[in-house]
């Protein structure tokens, strides 16, 4: 669907490909994450940072921006990893050695892919972002960090939800590691307000918008301002379908619903199979005791005849969903450590 409508007067804001000059509500971060940067530019290793905070508060959009300037400013290289994506060291390896076009590294191994992107760095100052990293399995999250920072004058930019995800790794990752923590804090309303502001001003016509609008997206997004945004785009949509020149209530309705629907599918895409079972069988009931939700989980894969997961790694997924805003939880009222969890979206 074209944007040659008259709501809106810059169709580019709505690309992908969207650049912005700068990040409101998140100068801070940003000032910090170059203060750790700061050692690379007399070539010595830096700061590593990790960054952490619920979903749509601008962890990977200030740490692309992050890469950006750093290159631009002090032509300092970086490059950027999904973690989700990437899940091991080898595949890590894998991507920035074809990134970088490191030559003679095809081999299938991952030490010899280490060793040939070591000597292509040549101690030169570099930065690994490694989004989502609480998404790869512990030892190989061990793994990734540790090889990493072998590669010389590198900085590591961990991103996770929690800081849990720090303190799970080996003690001998940890103490060398020793990371600055950055914290994202939800957005305030006022703050998603003047994201929106922004674009909408960049992006539609005056008339097409008012500020009870996105006051309105603000208060349905709850502090998530990557839904915020889509839930504007969305809503825009719906008006140029119904050739309406302003954006009405029943439009940001559509939006948000329909941001929701998909940022649930996206996530559920992205998780394993047994994540997408245990939220399956919280939706399915509603509510459910965490005893009685482990016991459904087993018979599921007896009956599917799959292998279950550790009862440890059952924790973790639990955790992961609740940090994605998938489902929540709360300490049941009876004896002992069970809580009840409920489905979210």
């Amino acid at each position: 669907m074209g944007w040659d409508n008259e709501i809106v007067k810059n169709p580019d804001f709505f690309g992908d490909d969207w650049a912005c000059e700068s990040i409101p509500q998140r100068e801070e971060q940003i000032k910090r994450l170059f203060q750790c940067a700061e050692p690379l530019l007399r070539r010595k290793v830096p700061i590593h940072a990790w960054i952490h905070g619920k979903p749509g508060t601008g962890k990977t959009l200030v740490s692309r921006f992050f890469l950006k300037k750093l290159e631009e400013k002090h032509f300092i290289q970086g490059a950027y990893i999904n973690c989700w994506e990437c899940r091991t060291l080898y595949a890590v390896l894998e991507r920035l050695v074809l990134d970088l076009r490191v030559l003679g590294a095809d081999k299938p191994d991952a030490r010899f892919k280490l060793e040939r992107l070591k000597r292509h760095l040549k101690d030169r100052p570099f930065v690994v972002v490694l989004d989502e990293i609480d998404m790869s399995p512990p030892k190989e999250r061990n793994n990734i960090v540790y090889n990493l920072m072998s590669l010389g004058c590198v900085g590591l930019v961990c991103i996770s939800y929690s800081r849990q995800t720090y303190y799970e790794l080996d003690d001998r990752v940890k103490s060398r590691l020793n990371p600055h923590f950055i914290e994202f804090r939800p957005y305030s309303a006022d703050d998603i307000i003047a994201i929106l502001k922004d674009r909408a001003e960049a992006a539609l016509l005056p008339e097409s918008w008012n500020t009870e609008d996105l006051e309105r997206i603000a208060l349905l997004s709850k502090g998530d301002v990557r839904t915020a945004i889509q839930t504007l785009k969305n809503a825009v949509y719906w008006a140029k379908s119904e050739g309406s020149s302003r954006l009405i209530y029943h439009h940001i309705q559509n939006g948000i619903n329909k941001a929701r629907s998909l940022k649930k599918k996206y996530l559920l895409k992205k998780l394993t199979k047994d994540h997408r079972i245990l939220y399956g069988l919280v939706k399915k009931r509603g509510e459910i005791l965490s005893g009685e939700l482990w016991n459904l989980y087993q018979k599921v894969c007896s009956e599917k005849e799959l292998k279950p997961i550790a009862p440890r790694t059952y924790s973790m997924y639990i955790n992961q969903l609740i940090d994605l805003g998938l489902i929540e939880a709360e300490r049941a009222k009876i004896r002992g450590k069970v809580r009840i969890f409920r489905a979210v979206v």
